[in-house]
Order: C-alpha cells, then structure tokens, then sequence
C-alpha cells in the first residue's frame, strides 16, 4: 500500500455542517432517509448511506460515486426508487474526496482502491454483492474486481474512468478547467450544461440542480485534494479481470467518449457482457433516471443488448 496523502477542507468543522446539511437537504427532497454507518479502513473512516439494511436476506448494491462527489449523487431526484422495495443498498462517500469521509487518498496506481473497498465489505458483512460505479467509482470497481473477485457478483460501470485516459480534446479541457480556474457559478453551470448534463434530455429539477451546483462550487473552492487523479488500468490489469462487466455509457460524454470506451474494453476485458450507450446524455449519467432504470434491469434480471 502508497502511504496514503491527506486531502483537506480549508475549514474542516465548516465543512462537516455544510455537507451534513446538504445530504439532509437531499434527504428532505427525495422524502427519504438514510442510516449512516461508519466503517474503519486503512485510510481513515469511511462513510456510507445504507438503505433496507433490515432486509438480511436481500439482494445488496454497493454505489461508488464519481470525483468531487459523494454518495447521494446517486440519489438525486430520488433516482434509485426502483431499488428501495427489494434492495439492500450502500452508497459509499470516497475516501480522499469532498465528503464525510476522511481524507487519506488511495493511490491509483496501486490497488490501495481495491483494497480500501475490500475493506469496506468486510465491514458492512457482505461476503459477496453486486457493483455500481460511475466515473472515479468505475475505476474503483475494477480494481475491487482485481483485488477479491469472489467478493464481486457482477460490475456496472457507467461512464466510467480507469478503462481509457481522460479526454484531451480542447472541448473537455476548456470546460472543465473553467470552473477550476475561475469557480464562479456562471462558470460552473456553463460546465454542468456542458459536460455533466446534456439538456433538454437529460438533466435534474432545478432543486436537486441549484443542490448540484452548492456541492460542486463549495468543493472547488474550499477542497484541497491531494490524492492521484484517475487514470487507465494497464492493459495486463484489464485482461485479468474475470468478474462480468456491463457498461452504461452517456452519447454526450466529453471526460471518457463512448466509443473510445467500447472500443478499449472489447480488446481488453474478457469478461465484457455487453455496451449500451444513452443518446443525448452527458458524463453525469448517475443523475439520469433512464440510466438507473437500465442498471435497475442488468442487475435484476441480467437483461442487456449490445450496442
């Protein structure tokens, strides 16, 4: 394992009472509440929203959010309804990231993610589950599938990192590095139009959009990360993953474009089981209800038509 680095809020005590609030503002909106666990890892605590956990018997979801997120993007405009009647479910808050966890980063280029993960099944008790994971979360879930893939029954990655390098195109780095440089709100929903939503088709009501807007521009402006950005497995990686995979992918995606993606995980994962690609959607797939609706089904019923 990387000795781990700390990320840091400017004003840590600041930041809990703001993310608190704004989880229970999630909460308030979606009429819906969590229970909060803590599990310990080798990186410090790591939160995580469960839901159902009274169900023992029921089928289990574990969540990994993307970058500069936390678990309840998932969650945004009550999109995973589809799974609360029958699933017991876990949306994780990412160690390193602008959430309630703690700061220490797992490195990218180990497999300090796969075994952080590996650690938080151990600590929720499940000795095997089903993935989902979008962006930053699709690299996490590869690299638990390479760590313990007998812990893994199938993996959904959904516009995910860690199969292809983060776009270069002057397009994506003009509208992602405008709101990093200048993280004022008229920069920040230009980059949510831009790249994470992808209007009129795909988007959020304007609560859960002004809610998406506080989060990221609170992070931006007072989040001192200090961990590995994401970055693509080594071919020799991709080719020893044995769990099956499942890609969801959003037409409009400027970070990690769907063809490129495709492209790489059929020469690389052998295990691929099939591509489906959502026409006019953007890199924030996780807040479309269409994109849940099609997960809900590859997890329930192991339904999917290659592109």
């Amino acid at each position: 394992m990387q000795s781990p680095r700390r990320s840091t809020f400017k004003n840590p005590a600041e930041a809990t009472f703001f993310l608190e609030d704004w989880n229970q503002q999630v909460e308030a909106l979606n009429g819906f509440r969590y229970e909060r666990i803590t599990v310990s890892t080798s990186f410090g605590n790591t939160r995580i929203w469960a839901a159902n956990t009274h169900l023992q018997d029921a089928p289990t979801m574990v969540f990994f959010p993307g970058a500069r997120t936390c678990g309840l993007f998932w969650d945004l405009d009550n999109a995973l309804q589809p799974f609360r009647e029958t699933y017991r479910y876990f949306l994780v808050d990412v160690n390193g990231q602008p959430s309630l966890s703690d700061g220490q980063s797992p490195g990218v280029k180990s497999n300090d993610y796969g075994m952080w993960a590996t650690e938080l099944l151990d600590g929720l008790g499940l000795k095997t589950t089903t993935l989902a994971g979008a962006s930053l979360g699709g690299l996490i879930c590869l690299k638990l599938c390479l760590e313990s893939p007998e812990r893994v029954n199938k993996a959904i990655l959904i516009n995910p990192a860690g199969i292809q390098s983060f776009s270069t195109s002057i397009r994506n780095l003009y509208y992602n590095l405008l709101p990093m440089v200048f993280p004022t709100p008229g920069n920040l929903n230009t980059f949510l139009d831009k790249a994470i939503f992808c209007p009129p088709n795909h988007t959020v009501p304007r609560a859960y959009r002004q809610l998406v807007s506080d989060y990221l521009l609170y992070a931006l402006v007072n989040h001192r990360f200090r961990g590995d950005y994401p970055a693509p497995l080594r071919k020799e990686e991709l080719h020893r993953i044995t769990t099956d995979i499942y890609l969801i992918l959003g037409e409009n995606d400027p970070l990690f474009p769907p063809d490129t993606t495709i492209r790489l995980a059929e020469e690389h994962i052998l295990t691929l089981q099939c591509s489906q690609i959502l026409r006019q959607t953007g890199h924030g797939i996780e807040t479309s209800k269409e994109a849940i609706d099609l997960l809900y089904q590859l997890v329930s019923k192991t339904v999917c038509s290659p592109f």
